[in-house]
């Protein structure tokens, strides 16, 4: 079972060198982009290195195969207040099931404020309103192959809508995680978002044009519609590693760094730590997205806390801090309960 884990690592290993070193593609040259909205103020407090330190309901977002390691079930609620007055929320369910499985299911949603629509001739307003909102929608799946090597998968179905314009499609995502037995270091592999192209489609497009105007008398106002072109998913292929340093009854420090390569930016590395006292209270810090074409900001930072009811109900208050530089900084919330 452990060859099998490293055949798989290499398997990974083939999709990123095969799929996303042959895209040329750069910033601005993909579509949902709100897929990389990071998940879970954990996650995004270390500097969003997780795809390795994944063992946590979050790990549905970083690497899926992370969900294998929980023992119960798990729920969370996120909510963040995001960049130009719009607002993220997160919500994911986890159910661990016999002979090491795991399901779980999780909805995405980004949307912006109700505002009118203005056109040339009605500057002020035409007196209908307009939002955008974008979806994804997802099951997962992971299971123990071994008591050291985990494997998961997602498949979503994502939905952008701006006004009376939709588009749609399908992705999945790939990961796993080996834990060694040094320090309980692991490494973990994720590729995310490996999907369908999506194009937008709706009454918007709808036209009427003179097909012929040389011709007189013929219907100078033929239904038409205006064809977008189709916009790759942000695929992008992570390499995370954490490890426990320090871990006692009393305190644990875990570091942990990511390197990712997108397929719509250069490649790029995070990382972080969080400081564990008597896991109850957690402080974290990172930096993100070093060497990231026009990046700004990258710091991050954050705290949680843990309150134990009983054996079998426990909660999880999380907040985390992110800097975006000349966009100003995004604040995350989120609660979780663990029965």
């Amino acid at each position: 079972m452990k060859k099998t884990g490293i055949y798989l690592i290499i398997v990974l290993f083939v999709i990123d060198s095969q799929v996303l070193l042959a895209q040329t593609s750069k910033v601005g040259t993909t579509a949902a982009q709100f897929l990389k909205i990071a998940v879970g103020p954990r996650a995004t407090a270390m500097g969003e290195a997780h795809a390795g330190m994944a063992n946590d309901i979050s790990a549905i977002y970083w690497n899926p195969a992370g969900l294998a390691l929980l023992r119960q079930r798990e729920a969370i609620f996120q909510h963040s207040f995001w960049l130009a007055s719009l607002k993220f929320d997160f919500a994911s369910i986890v159910f661990p099931l016999k002979g090491n499985n795991t399901v779980g299911a999780f909805v995405t949603l980004l949307g912006t404020p109700e505002d009118e629509v203005r056109t040339v001739m009605h500057p002020e307003g035409t007196g209908e309103m307009f939002n955008a909102v974008d979806m994804a929608l997802g099951l997962s799946y992971s299971r123990m192959m071994t008591d050291q090597f985990a494997i998961g998968m997602n498949v979503k179905y994502i939905r952008q809508k701006i006004w009376t314009m939709c588009a749609s499609g399908w992705a999945v995502d790939f990961g796993s995680i080996y834990t060694t037995d040094f320090r309980d270091f692991r490494i973990g592999l994720a590729v995310s978002n490996f999907g369908t192209p999506i194009q937008l489609h709706g009454p918007a497009a709808n036209v009427f044009v003179d097909i012929a105007p040389e011709i007189p008398g013929h219907d100078e106002k033929a239904r038409a519609e205006l064809i977008s072109e189709k916009w790759e998913l942000p695929i992008g292929f992570r390499m995370g590693f954490a490890i426990d340093p320090v871990r006692s009854k009393n305190m644990r420090l875990t570091l942990a760094s990511d390197w990712t390569h997108p397929n719509d930016n250069n490649e790029y590395i995070n990382f972080g730590f969080e400081y564990a006292i008597r896991e109850i209270v957690l402080i974290r810090s990172g930096f993100r997205g070093l060497g990231m074409q026009d990046m700004e900001g990258g710091l991050t930072a954050g705290m949680g806390f843990r309150i134990k009811f009983s054996e079998s109900l426990k909660a999880k208050l999380d907040y985390a801090f992110a800097d975006y530089g000349k966009l100003e900084a995004t604040h995350r919330y989120a609660i979780s309960l663990v029965f």
